[in-house]
């Protein structure tokens, strides 16, 4: 055969010529295939440190040879002998796979959702150079001794699924990220604080955060001391994704329930959790970075209510995961691409309640406000339990927000401490362009501190 060059071929032709090598040796085969285009503008210690923009292609071939799964993958992708590589890579390896128990879609129908902005594709660097110094220099502004870190970032990424069974499906994303935040050192006492939103268009209002940043170290400044007792604790929007979402996540897995390691296996159709609770995962909201039309093997997305008025509505299967389990797909096969797919969230929402924040802190006579803790997979993820040092908090008093607390730990179990929340507030803010929360109030959990 004579030398290919792939360098100047479309990635769907790529994935194409890949999937032809295949043909009469595997029972199926499916090809993954990205392009990425990112630029990275970082500032570090109040200066520009880099900026750069790099490009990144790979594929990924997963094939059931023999009633077993292989998977090769590869960034290498210069002439067909590449190809023919990663065809031969993963038909070895299928001998040492697991069995498989899933058949590839005959045909993508992806959902309609706009995760692509052509503004985030044609903003220059320059104005993205222009943005990260603006956000600097209104935090330094304020405290001059904070040492600051911005970052501001564009990425468009291009997928592509192909597979013997004649699916077929290509999406194109953008997404856009702003952060600022920073160290401020006195004494003994190390503050850091960051703010950062993520979407796909460049619509994000970068003095917006740099005002919010300013705002939580003001209120971060002084110092409170907090008891060791049992007390109400309200998480914000980011304690919710960063603490108790990952919770959430494998106790509602597939894989757990298959395994029989969920402590929701056998609660299917029962009231958990407090009525006020509902959790949806939805990769069909739009202009959500973790929004896509299909999955990773291809499935269409579609809202999918995991938690609904407190009662387990359902799991979240990828396609062999499915199978083992007896059951279908529900769109949650993902996968980084050197990985099989497997069942992951995608856009997680947990519906708001009915008070104001202001009213959730109100009603605190001694309590803390949670936003971030460390070490918080101490505790036994499959059974509920979470645990962590408090990285940002705030010690509650009469109803006021009086100042951050250190050396303190939280720990509590979302399947009791769940079931009677305090409350939910009135609005749902987005983390990181994959989850949207309310403030979660917890009537008491255990707070341990030093002090």
């Amino acid at each position: 055969m004579a030398t290919m060059t792939l360098a100047d071929l479309s990635l769907a032709e790529v994935a194409s010529q890949l999937l032809d090598r295949t043909n009469g040796r595997v029972a199926q085969a499916e090809v993954y295939g990205y392009d990425t285009t990112s630029t990275p503008v970082d500032f570090e210690a109040n200066r520009l440190k880099s900026l750069e923009t790099k490009d990144s292609r790979g594929i990924a071939l997963r094939v059931i040879c023999d009633g077993k799964i292989g998977l090769a993958a590869t960034t290498r992708l210069r002439t067909g002998a590449d190809l023919d590589q990663v065809v031969a890579d993963a038909v070895a390896l299928a001998a040492f796979g697991a069995e498989a128990r899933f058949e590839l879609p005959s045909r993508i129908d992806a959902t309609p959702v706009d995760v692509f902005d052509p503004a985030t594709e044609a903003i220059t660097v320059e104005a993205m150079v222009g943005l990260g110094q603006q956000m600097i220099d209104h935090v330094r502004a304020y405290d001059g001794d904070i040492l600051c870190e911005a970052g501001v970032r564009r990425a468009v990424e291009t997928t592509v699924i192909l597979n013997s069974r004649g699916g077929h499906g290509t999406y194109k994303k953008s997404s856009y990220a702003l952060v600022i935040g920073g160290q401020l050192i006195r004494g003994q006492d190390f503050l850091s604080i960051w703010e950062y939103d993520t979407r796909c268009g460049t619509d994000i209002d970068a003095m917006a955060l740099a005002r919010a940043a300013v705002e939580k170290f003001e209120i971060a400044k002084p110092i409170a001391t907090v008891r060791t007792a049992s007390l109400p604790v309200i998480f914000t929007p980011r304690g919710v994704a960063s603490v108790l979402l990952s919770r959430f996540g494998v106790s509602l897995s597939g894989k757990s329930v298959l395994q029989g390691s969920s402590a929701l296996s056998d609660k299917l159709g029962t009231a958990v959790f407090d009525p006020r609770l509902t959790i949806t995962d939805d990769a069909t909201v739009p202009r959500v970075p973790r929004s896509s039309p299909f999955d990773d093997e291809g499935t269409p997305t579609r809202p999918h209510t995991l938690v609904g008025n407190g009662e387990v509505r359902a799991f979240y299967y990828d396609r062999q995961t499915a199978g083992l389990a007896g059951t279908e797909t529900t769109g949650h096969g993902y996968r980084s691409p050197e990985s099989l797919p497997g069942p992951s969230t995608s856009v997680v929402r947990i519906a708001p309640g009915g008070t104001s924040v202001a009213d959730l802190v109100g009603g605190v006579d001694e309590g803390l406000l949670v936003e971030s803790m460390t070490g918080t997979f101490a505790g036994n993820v499959f059974s509920g339990d979470f645990s962590g040092n408090v990285h940002i908090g705030f010690k509650i008093e009469g109803g006021k927000v009086v100042g951050r607390v250190k050396d303190t730990m939280v720990a509590g179990n979302i399947f009791a401490d769940m079931k009677d929340l305090g409350g939910l507030s009135d609005v749902a803010e987005w983390v990181g362009g994959g989850v949207q929360s309310p403030h979660i109030l917890f009537r008491s959990l255990g707070v341990s501190s030093k002090t």
